[in-house]
């Protein structure tokens, strides 16, 4: 009896002989190297018909997919944290460069946490997190007229991560989607960062890719690189030619070769409550959630010497979770959800953001006990004001 299964990253479909012992596969097409979290048997002799990247097969995957997928608290958390870190990327150097696929046509639908790969790679122990996907965010931009790097700006993606993208010189049109996790605790756990990048297709030049980041071969671990993002020295590994993940050093690299599958099933359960919350259609979304008051935090206390963060530790030291997420399909929108230190927290929330609510055409709030939100349309040019004013806000 053999097995039958189909190859993440391109959909081409392939039989094995047995389940292999460490429960991993390579794909003849594209070398990609994954888990095999599903299969189906089929008696010995059997041949399944091939599948590409290309055929209806991948057409109908896609458009299944489409229907699958940062508040207040979660901005103050990320604009101190990542503003001025750079992203992080696992990476093993594939010996021979893999074909390029076929182009992959833009997928304008998003889909939810639960659904995205790069979520996978990131350490069980985030407090912090984000995701980015671009194919929607492409469709925005070329619907509406405007630059998507501009874009990109505006809902919210740190500086670091697009400076990244343009040094590693990948277009935007070859990433599917950008995950980035933050843990922030104590000691040498103060402070872990890992970002992965997911792509549609495999790089036609991986070396031209290698020489871009000044990468060379960790001794002893073939499948780790040192590299250099901006100024910043940083670890690589290659999960596969369409995963790469970046960190500090080994320890934010927990989750590569584990891989739990998408959607952060590894978190604990406050963190995937808080994801849960995530609209399915949201392309852009930060959440954040810790029991531990934020502002004890070595990194937080740090970074509460600058006089802008000054301004926000307030309203953090009154959060414990909270998520910021930007959909922006024909009808775009903004939801802004907080987890308040208490009930009574909660409710000063709720109330204040029942007032903005009035003020703004077709917005709604509520919530309850320590539980608060906010959703209101999506303006690209005024969004992101109105989230600084929650901010200015909150912290007085």
């Amino acid at each position: 009896m053999s097995i039958r299964l189909s190859c993440p990253s391109c959909n081409t479909a392939l039989a094995l002989p047995a389940l292999p012992e460490n429960r991993r596969a390579a794909c003849p097409r594209c070398g990609d190297v994954f888990p095999v979290h599903s299969y189906t048997e089929q008696p010995d002799g059997a041949t399944p018909a091939p599948t590409t990247g290309g055929g209806p097969e991948r057409v109908s995957r896609t458009a299944g997919e489409g229907r699958r997928m940062f508040g207040v608290f979660v901005a103050a958390v990320v604009g101190v944290l990542l503003a001025g870190l750079p992203p992080f990327v696992v990476y093993w150097r594939a010996k021979n460069k893999p074909a390029p696929a076929r182009p992959t046509p833009l997928v304008a639908t998003a889909k939810p946490p639960s659904q995205l790969a790069a979520l996978g790679y990131l350490r069980a122990d985030c407090n912090v997190a984000f995701a980015v996907q671009l194919g929607p965010l492409l469709a925005y931009a070329e619907r509406t007229k405007q630059d998507p790097r501009a874009v990109l700006a505006q809902t919210g993606l740190p500086d670091a991560a697009r400076t990244v993208i343009d040094q590693l010189g990948v277009e935007l049109t070859q990433i599917d989607h950008i995950a980035g996790g933050v843990t922030l605790g104590e000691g040498e756990e103060a402070l872990r960062l890992a970002l992965v990048l997911v792509l549609k297709q495999p790089l036609a030049d991986e070396d031209e890719f290698f020489k871009k980041l000044k990468a060379k071969p960790v001794a002893g671990k073939k499948e780790r690189h040192d590299v250099v993002v901006g100024k910043f020295p940083l670890l690589l590994a290659r999960v596969s030619p369409t995963v790469w993940v970046f960190g500090l050093d080994e320890k934010d690299f927990d989750a590569v070769d584990k891989n739990d599958g998408p959607g952060g099933t590894q978190f604990r359960g406050g963190f995937r409550t808080m994801l849960a919350a995530v609209p399915p259609d949201a392309a852009v979304w930060v959440a954040a959630d810790d029991d531990r008051d934020w502002t004890q935090k070595p990194i937080m206390k740090l970074a509460g010497q600058t006089a802008e963060a000054k301004k926000l530790l307030p309203a953090v030291k009154d959060g414990r979770g909270g998520l910021v997420a930007v959909s922006l399909g024909e009808q775009p929108r903004l939801k802004v959800h907080v987890r308040a230190v208490d009930d009574k927290t909660g409710d000063r929330a709720r109330v204040y953001f029942a007032a903005q609510a009035k003020e703004v055409t077709g917005a709604t709030s509520g919530g309850a006990a320590a539980l608060a939100h906010f959703d209101a349309p999506f303006d690209a040019t005024n969004s992101g004001k109105l989230l600084q004013r929650f901010l200015s806000d909150a912290g007085r």
